[in-house]
């Protein structure tokens, strides 16, 4: 195997943790998980939409100028999809769907193969956006590894069953990554920016109908700050690795 594969295994992996970090901080702290999981939206957000619109957007067109259509797919796509199971990410006191403990776990099941398929293209395109890809996914997987854990309580699962659920969401990161990385070594350029594309589309349909919406139930100015500093922490990373 080659630099690339443990790259996507290797990150991919990160993200998945991130799902556990959330689950667990719900279980060991949850005072301190709920007062301060906007922080935690906040940044994200601004990580995540920067990272859409800086990096796999712009990728996805250099590839396929025909890639515009399939961001509103995606954005319709995943508005059509959540209303009708009813699952999106929100602190706990403010969800009003905890009685789907299953459906909310095939739910974010599916979410985690979907972003492990991102990071799987992210490093086909190029070693930048792949860690930019890994790092959104990270970021925007500890709020909902939160919302899993509160929704599984809430449905009155067993701590073990609430533990092996968890795990399950995570593991299907790396799953989604790997299998991505093997499917992707026959594909096509054109093919490769379409992916792109559901990516950008998904990075902004999070970012924008979940994570900032969230934040704005917190007036503290520290949300603008925390915005501010997830859009110029992926300015960073460019700089550091010279460009995308």
């Amino acid at each position: 195997m080659g630099s690339q594969f443990w790259n996507t295994l290797f990150f991919s992996g990160i993200g998945g943790l991130a799902t556990l970090v959330g689950a667990y901080l719900l279980y060991f702290s949850e005072e301190w998980a709920k007062k301060n999981s906007v922080f935690f939206l906040s940044f994200s957000g601004g990580v995540v939409l920067t990272i859409a619109f800086t990096h796999l957007l712009p990728e996805a067109m250099e590839i396929n100028q025909n890639v515009l259509g399939v961001v509103l797919f995606t954005l319709i796509g995943y508005y059509v999809l959540e209303h009708t199971i009813a699952i999106h990410t929100c602190s706990e006191g403010d969800c009003h769907v905890h009685h789907i403990g299953i459906p909310a776990f095939v739910g974010f099941g599916l979410h985690s193969i979907v972003d492990g398929i991102q990071i799987g293209v992210g490093f086909e395109v190029g070693y930048t956006v792949g860690v930019a890809t890994a790092v959104a996914i990270f970021l925007h997987q500890l709020p909902v590894g939160i919302t899993l854990s509160a929704l599984l309580r809430q449905a009155g699962f067993s701590k073990a069953r609430s533990v092996f659920m968890r795990w399950v969401v995570s593991l299907a990161i790396p799953l989604g990554a790997v299998v991505s990385y093997f499917f992707m070594k026959g594909m096509g350029t054109n093919t490769l920016g379409l992916f792109l594309a559901f990516g950008a589309g998904s990075f902004i349909y999070f970012g924008a109908s979940h994570l900032l919406p969230e934040t704005h139930k917190n007036t503290s100015r520290a949300n603008i700050v925390l915005v501010l500093a997830g859009v110029a922490l992926v300015y960073i990373m460019v700089y550091l690795k010279g460009g995308s």
